[in-house]
């Protein structure tokens, strides 16, 4: 508990509730406007703070560092800073060793072009199904090197690994599974239902519009080469950038591809065999620990690296970790001062929209609301947790009759309902600056953080807006989402069509 909980008489946000909403709204407009992420983080979660404390500088100085350490001591998000920065220490070991050029050079085979090498990316994030972070850490560091030598800017990088993550995730069983289950069971419980909240969550899979078209999107942008917007721009600056030189993947020096080869099977080994047996967060942590000091032993042991040479790589890659760990947390804090317990921003969003609901608009509503908010806190596991209790007993009472809670099952406006909470977190998560996934996404790439959020934002608002209006809408008219969802991807191959060009070099004279 803070020092200025707002859960009592605060006085300016009872004059001026809408301030509820400044700390992720400052954050987003000056990190724009500043092209600056940390210094617009701290200045949102110091003025977070100031409301929280009702405008006393001084308790809103105790609030501010309150916050910080809370976060950081955190179990969970400790679990999150020490699988980052050992992810980090692994990859940098394994390309000091030699073993990711090698590995990379094994990939170059099939990847021999623009378009092979961002199919394997998506293919290979559909693999990584498990976890979101380890599918952006593990392979944003493994086709980085790659993505150079095919003159690939890292943005599209970044943007690659980011939307087959989350998304990936969300559908997949994977570290989510439980987390999700467990809200839907929430929300069930709310309205007295004995259904299993497991058949519900995996009825809603089809309703899940923004994630499957994205990933849809993902790949025939991949395979086909085709951007638009921002990216299409970087895209042509890195071509004509490199077009006249050398670009070569270093000298593997005849290394073995189990140099990187081993410890990402240690990696995902420890992941797939026990995913379903602990924490998910102690999973992630063993599992890199496990992983980057398999990368050290087998470097050293090949005698491809010293053990000198080797912990220097180690350190290396912790600090390569530290500006992303920076970003991590300065997000987490405006989670902080933005819930339940102080500015509740989750809890003000749903006040503005509850009182004029239309039931045919209810699944539109609540995936535009769950965008909102996370897009505001950076957090789809929060947003949620907040909103599927809310939403469910919504969706029941305008969609209920009197029936019995189990018979909604065959509702598709209510599953819709579950389906766009779950998707829209999704969609905000990944426009969000302050997201975690997002900050991993950049720092994996090796990509500037805003150039990413400015670069993929453009994708996400499309398949946002398809997945609005040729899925959420249809479906709160009574339509299948075997209508909907098809009808979804569609358009959305229809606006990449349409909007996509491959970028091309201008020959000089």
């Amino acid at each position: 508990m803070f020092a200025g909980d707002t859960s009592g008489d605060n006085q300016i946000i009872g004059l001026f509730p809408i301030l509820r909403l400044t700390p992720p709204l400052l954050a987003v407009g000056l990190a724009i406007a500043w092209r600056e992420v940390n210094f617009a983080l701290i200045l949102a979660v110091m003025t977070g703070a100031l409301l929280v404390s009702d405008g006393v500088p001084g308790t809103a100085i105790d609030v501010f560092s309150e916050t910080l350490v809370s976060q950081i001591a955190d179990n969970d998000h400790a679990s999150v800073i020490l699988f980052t920065v050992m992810l980090g220490a692994m990859i940098s070991v394994m390309n000091r060793s030699g073993g990711t050029t090698a590995a990379v050079q094994q990939i170059t085979r099939f990847a021999d072009t623009r378009e092979k090498t961002m199919g394997m990316t998506w293919l290979s994030g559909l693999v990584v199904f498990f976890d979101d972070y380890a599918n952006t850490m593990l392979i944003g560091g493994a086709m980085r090197p790659l993505y150079e030598r095919m003159k690939l800017s890292r943005a599209k990088l970044a943007f690659i690994i980011d939307s087959t993550a989350a998304p990936v995730a969300g559908l997949a069983i994977s570290t989510w599974t439980a987390f999700e289950i467990d809200q839907v069971q929430a929300g069930l419980n709310a309205i007295g239902s004995t259904g299993n909240a497991g058949s519900v969550f995996f009825a809603t899979i089809p309703f899940r519009f923004y994630p499957l078209a994205m990933i849809a999107m993902v790949g025939l942008l991949s395979f086909s080469g085709r951007d638009f917007g921002p990216m299409r721009r970087r895209e042509q600056q890195q071509l004509e950038h490199t077009a006249h030189e050398e670009n070569v993947l270093p000298d593997a020096q005849q290394r073995s591809v189990w140099l990187a080869g081993l410890p990402v099977m240690v990696l995902v080994g420890i992941v797939v065999v026990f995913w379903r047996r602990i924490d998910a967060y102690q999973l992630l942590l063993t599992a890199s620990l496990s992983a980057a000091f398999t990368a050290v032993t087998i470097a050293t042991l090949s005698r491809a690296l010293t053990l000198h040479e080797a912990s220097k790589a180690f350190v290396s890659g912790i600090e390569s970790m530290i500006p992303a760990i920076v970003v991590l947390v300065l997000a987490w804090s405006i989670s902080g001062v933005c819930d339940a317990e102080h500015l509740d921003t989750a809890g003000y969003i749903i006040s503005l929209v509850k009182e004029s609901l239309r039931a045919e608009f209810l699944p539109a509503i609540a995936f535009l609301v769950s965008g909102a908010v996370a897009f505001s806190i950076g957090s789809s596991f929060t947003t949620m947790a907040l909103l599927l209790p809310t939403f469910i007993p919504l969706a029941f009472s305008l969609f209920g009759h009197g029936a019995e809670s189990a018979d909604l099952l065959d509702q598709p406006a209510f599953l819709g309902t579950i389906g766009a909470v779950l998707s829209g977190a999704i969609f905000g998560d990944h426009c969000s600056p302050i997201s975690d996934t997002t900050v991993l996404s950049s720092a994996a790439a090796g990509c500037d953080h805003l150039e990413h959020v400015v670069t993929q934002m453009p994708y996400a608002v499309v398949v946002a807006a398809v997945s609005l209006c040729c899925g959420y809408l249809p479906v709160g008219f009574g339509y299948s989402c075997w209508v909907a969802l098809p009808l979804t991807v569609a358009a959305t191959v229809v606006v990449l069509v349409l909007l996509g060009k491959k970028p091309a070099v201008h020959s000089s004279t």
